[in-house]
């Protein structure tokens, strides 16, 4: 299982950063916007942000997945 901290290090590790402007996190509802750096993409999906949206489960499973997504790095513009 993992933690917000994990994940927010694993964002940083690539320069990422969670946009807060358009992210929320509630007890039963989580979206989270993590953007490239600029000038780059997610090798996860090609584009400058990824975008994960939960409904259930647990927070721990939630930033678990957002680990995994961020995991495969950015382009090497």
């Amino acid at each position: 299982m993992t933690s917000k901290a994990k994940a927010e290090k694993m964002i940083d590790l690539h320069n990422g950063a969670i946009d807060w402007d358009v992210s929320y996190i509630t007890r039963s509802e989580k979206t989270i916007v993590v953007d490239a750096p600029e000038g780059h993409t997610w090798l996860f999906n090609g584009c400058e942000s990824i975008v994960i949206g939960w409904l259930s489960g647990s927070a721990a499973e939630f930033w678990d997945e957002v680990i995994d997504c961020v995991s495969y790095g950015i382009d090497k513009n």
